[in-house]
């Protein structure tokens, strides 16, 4: 009952985006209606208790769903506090780590952690050292930090014209960047190894607020997948470990669906 877990799950949430968003006219109502609970439990809501939770709104979460709405205030008008999201993948079968910024009232923050320390079920089997809960934090940042991160953000193309059409799979290692920036939504990427990559500066700031306990891993060129690599037909062999790829759009993911 528990075998492939992780990429069942997946499945299952990627299967209610693709029926909505083909869905038409009263069919798609319809389709609302059926798959609305479905649906629900798929959309981030805040960190995750349980990796089952974790995988739910996994792509909820890295496409930012939750975040777009706060980006205005309630009068739809007036631009929101900048809020951020960091996202480290590093080989999303052994660790994914998130970082949210939080604003605070006074130019300061609360900077929520959670790492992801990998699929903990495959072919039904419990993997040693693979605790089934995220490891989740919430600490303060000081306004001077937050100032730092965002120079820093800067200084590594966070707020330039995103990279159209990169694809990031899951069995490499990436960051995504994304959150509220003078009340409009953004959201970049960072695949390795590239010469973006290398020209990231915010690697040093994470690193140094980090309380989870659990070590930020460098990438490994061993591990790198080509770009043109495309993750293998999971439906004929449900041993494989859990793969999908992501694409930059102009402020947004795309091709999150290349599981099915």
């Amino acid at each position: 009952m528990l075998k492939g877990l992780g990429v069942n799950v997946y499945v299952i949430c990627q299967s209610v985006r693709l029926i909505l968003g083909r869905a038409a006219g009263y069919r798609r109502w319809v389709a609302i209606a059926l798959l609305g609970v479905a649906a629900a439990g798929c959309a981030y809501q805040g960190p995750a208790a349980t990796v089952v939770d974790q995988r739910l709104t996994w792509f909820s979460y890295i496409a930012g769903e939750d975040l777009r709405p706060l980006c205005r205030e309630a009068d739809g008008e007036t631009a929101a506090p900048d809020r951020y999201r960091l996202i480290y993948n590093a080989d999303f079968d052994e660790q994914a780590r998130g970082y949210d910024i939080i604003p605070g009232r006074a130019g300061d923050a609360l900077l929520r952690q959670t790492v992801d320390r990998g699929v903990s079920l495959l072919q039904g089997i419990f993997l040693p050292g693979r605790p089934l809960s995220p490891v989740n934090r919430l600490d303060p940042v000081s306004a001077a930090d937050v100032a730092d991160l965002e120079d820093r953000l800067a200084a590594s193309g966070a707020f330039d014209p995103p990279p159209v059409g990169l694809r990031l799979n899951s069995q490499n290692f990436y960051w995504l960047v994304m959150g509220c920036r003078a009340g409009r939504f953004f959201l970049t990427g960072y695949d390795y190894p590239s010469p973006r990559f290398e020209a990231i500066r915010f690697v040093d700031w994470i690193a140094a607020q980090d309380r989870t306990g659990v070590a930020l891993p460098r990438p490994d060129s061993r591990l790198a997948i080509q770009p043109t690599t495309r993750c293998p037909n999971l439906s004929r062999d449900e041993g494989r470990r859990p793969c999908f790829d992501v694409q930059i759009g102009e402020d947004d993911l795309v091709g999150t669906g290349s599981l099915l």
